[in-house]
């Protein structure tokens, strides 16, 4: 007979092999009841209920999305990737800089892709040097580079959407840029240490442009501003571009014009100005003489060409800045008498004809120092180079705001001239 007991089998089991309606023991009751968890389907844990609507619980509209436990690894990773991507591309600037840079990208570019017009006229019409200097010696290759760099500007300025290409493109041409106004900013230093000019303002022009254009490269390698502020980056852009168009020549007032530049040369020009009702000269006029008569007795120059014409005064002025020069000690003979320069053209006009036959020749202007920027230009134009030699100051003249301001459009009109013909 069979063991039961040996092959692990209970009495009340075998009631339930014979369909015997006996009553379960608590062992019996807990084998069927993980019988019976085993064979049905999954579900939620006690702990959290399905919720009525939610994907995967009853009642759930079909195609509900897949709760984010059971979505494939590939969707698990897409956040991961997002961020990366995110912090891969350029960050989103501020509109407002943005807006800045590109109103001062504009003004670059429209000036120096109109200082590369005006270089076509001849290779000794360098204009571009009012803002930079390229250490290059061709003035062919030099047009073509500061071309290509005025193009990026307006380029950017305009379309500051950029493809890969074109940013880096653009990126290394400012860099470039920047890189040699520093270079211009160590030499202004060096020229200075040689003694070769005298500057009142410590600090050269060149590191100013150098920060400008630091400050739109860094704009250039972010992101463009959102397009929902296009209006009012529009009206930044062209206010920035007003600004700059103010600033530049009283930069260049403050900076170039204060700068003494004299040095050995066959002529120095001295420029008119008022004469009194009574024939005293005016304190401009004053400090004129008194600083050519300075070059003349340092034998820098062998000459001087007085220049003016008669004022409300009556007096000729270029005259009265003979007699004084006379008086001071200058030979009679060494003077040159110009009554027809009535204006500063006029002045450079009548000059030129007492340079000699030299294809560039040298020539000391004297004057005050808001008006140097404005004489440089009108003998760039004639293809002269002329060292500006700022007059000293005896007295304060109270005009000088007034004069300084004067010079803002001016400078303008003997530019457009200059580079037009």
């Amino acid at each position: 007979m069979l063991d039961l007991d040996k092959v692990g089998l209970q009495a009340p089991d075998l009631d339930v092999v014979a369909g015997v309606d006996a009553p379960d023991t608590p062992a019996v009751a807990g084998a069927r009841d993980t019988v019976g968890r085993m064979n049905e389907p999954h579900a939620a844990p006690d702990s959290a209920p399905p919720v009525p609507g939610a994907p995967g619980a009853p009642g759930a509209a079909p195609g509900a999305a897949v709760p984010a436990s059971r979505a494939p690894a590939a969707e698990l990773l897409a956040p991961t990737a997002i961020a990366q991507r995110a912090a891969s591309a350029p960050k989103t600037r501020h509109w407002l800089p943005a807006a800045a840079a590109r109103g001062l990208a504009l003004f670059i570019g429209v000036f120096t892709l109109s200082n590369v017009v005006g270089s076509w006229h001849g290779e000794t019409l360098v204009f571009n040097v009012w803002w930079i200097a390229v250490p290059l010696t061709g003035w062919v290759t030099s047009a073509v580079l500061l071309a290509t760099v005025g193009v990026a500007f307006v380029a950017y300025a305009v379309a500051p959407r950029m493809r890969p290409w074109r940013r880096w493109t653009t990126l290394a041409l400012f860099a470039f840029f920047a890189a040699v106004a520093v270079y211009n900013a160590v030499d202004f230093y060096l020229v200075w240490r040689a003694g070769d000019i005298a500057p009142r303002v410590p600090l050269p022009f060149s590191l100013v442009v150098a920060l400008l254009l630091g400050f739109v490269t860094w704009a250039a390698a972010r992101a463009p501003a959102p397009r929902r502020r296009r209006w009012a980056a529009a009206a930044v852009l062209v206010c920035v571009t007003a600004v700059c168009v103010v600033l530049f020549p009283l930069a260049q007032v403050l900076f170039f014009g204060t700068t003494d530049y004299r040095r050995a040369a066959p002529i120095a020009v001295v420029f008119g100005a008022q004469v009194h009702e009574n024939g005293a000269p005016s304190t401009s006029l004053r400090d004129r003489m008194v600083t050519a008569v300075d070059l003349y007795k340092d034998r820098l120059v062998k000459k001087i060409i007085v220049s003016g014409g008669v004022g409300d005064s009556g007096y000729n002025e270029a005259l009265v800045m003979r007699d004084m020069a006379v008086k001071a000690g200058v030979r009679k003979e060494d003077i040159i008498v110009d009554s027809s320069g009535v204006n500063t053209e006029a002045t450079v006009r009548n000059s030129i004809p007492f340079f000699g036959a030299e294809r560039s020749p040298r020539v000391l202007a004297v004057s005050q120092f808001y008006h140097l920027p404005r004489i440089k230009l009108a003998y760039q134009r004639e293809g002269v180079e002329a060292l500006t030699v700022p007059a000293g100051t005896s007295t304060p003249i109270k005009e000088t705001p007034y004069l300084v301001a004067r010079e803002v459009p001016a400078f303008w009109v003997y530019y457009l001239r200059a580079i037009f013909g």
